[in-house]
């Protein structure tokens, strides 16, 4: 029978074998998965023109807070884009740049950052000309970079010849004030633990709210239904962004051109478009309400102002679809649950789209 006095000690032993516990799974997470750099408001800090970049202490990271070994040097190739180009779910080396550079042999500089949308991107145009590239290629994501919520720059304005419609978007200033990383975002950002139960408490999915078995997946009907709306041609505040977007492909076109550097555009299909698209290749009926059309729509009018203005482009979802095809005839996860950010084959099938077109200019 254990007496009152090895109470505390027999408490400070359980604290110490959890503490010790908990360290040794941290470390597993960290050798054994990937811990990407994810969340709203994590791992980034301030920028005076793009509202934030991420944070150059992370190690995959590079001085000028953008996802790559080095800042300095000369590249050949410079992509541009969001989430999808700085790789979440995945390694660096995993990127759909870094992918690319290795089936080319050609440095690629990856200017990827997640939440950035139009409206950054002739600003990092602007720094692609400092890596002296032959080639910038803009990834093009229809679900969210025409997003009516992310943030607007001050540095449009000032841009001579780009005349853009207003568009009632919150600024960068209006976000980083009202969106200040809470303590969660924090923990999750640095501790593989913390990231790992986030990650799959966010995959659980309610019966009565999902769309299930769409490609062996069940889809939040809500994300559903925003993807629909964040691609309405028809809401005014859409079709301002896009023709917006028209504006600003064509500014950073004709810039680069000015400089000598070539100019092409790769259209990265959503999630839903490549589970709609599998489903009407396998014959296989959607269920009432799950639709990509808005999107189909979309593209549709980028590629018609694309050939019309003759900008090199490549609309990637054929090969993203052949590639999801092979995954899930194997039996192979492409997309995580809840998550519409493929794991290494979904980078891998952008990369073969980006290098196609990267063939067909040169």
């Amino acid at each position: 029978m254990k007496t009152g006095k090895s109470a505390p000690k027999d408490t400070l032993l359980l604290g110490i074998s959890i503490l010790f516990s908990l360290v040794i799974l941290e470390i597993g997470l960290r050798s054994l998965t990937p811990f990407p750099i994810h969340g709203e408001m994590a791992n980034r800090v301030a920028h005076p023109v793009l509202g934030y970049t991420l944070d150059p202490s992370d190690s995959e990271v590079d001085a000028d807070g953008f996802r790559n070994p080095a800042a300095d040097g000369r590249y050949d190739i410079v992509v541009i884009g969001d989430s999808h180009t700085q790789g979440f779910n995945v390694r660096s080396e995993e990127s759909f740049p870094h992918q690319l550079a290795d089936m080319l042999g050609m440095a690629v500089y990856n200017f990827g950052v997640g939440g950035y949308n139009i409206y950054q991107y002739p600003y990092l145009a602007e720094l692609a000309r400092e890596k002296y590239p032959s080639l910038v290629l803009l990834a093009l994501l229809p679900s969210n970079d025409l997003l009516r919520n992310l943030p607007a720059t001050e540095y449009l304005t000032g841009i001579p010849g780009l005349d853009l419609e207003t568009v009632p978007v919150k600024t960068v200033a209006d976000r980083l004030e009202h969106e200040r990383m809470s303590l969660g975002d924090m923990l999750k950002s640095r501790l593989a633990i913390v990231s790992a139960a986030s990650y799959l408490n966010n995959k659980r999915t309610s019966n009565d709210a999902s769309y299930h078995d769409v490609g062996g997946q069940a889809i939040k009907k809500d994300r559903v239904a925003n993807h629909q709306a964040y691609n309405d041609l028809s809401d005014p505040v859409i079709a301002s962004s896009f023709r917006n977007s028209l504006a600003i492909i064509d500014h950073i076109n004709n810039n680069l051109q000015q400089t000598g550097i070539n100019f092409g555009v790769v259209i990265l299909p959503s999630k839903e478009l490549v589970l709609q698209e599998w489903a009407y290749a396998n014959s296989i009926p959607l269920p009432d309400g799950f639709h990509a059309n808005n999107e189909v729509e979309l593209i549709n009018a980028w590629l018609e102002y694309l050939a019309s203005s003759e900008i090199s482009f490549i609309d990637a979802t054929p090969i993203v679809l052949e590639a999801f095809q092979a995954d899930t005839a194997s039996a192979r996860i492409f997309y995580p649950r809840g998550d519409g950010h493929p794991f290494a084959s979904g980078y891998q099938s952008y990369a073969r789209a980006a290098a196609t077109l990267v063939r067909k200019i040169n």
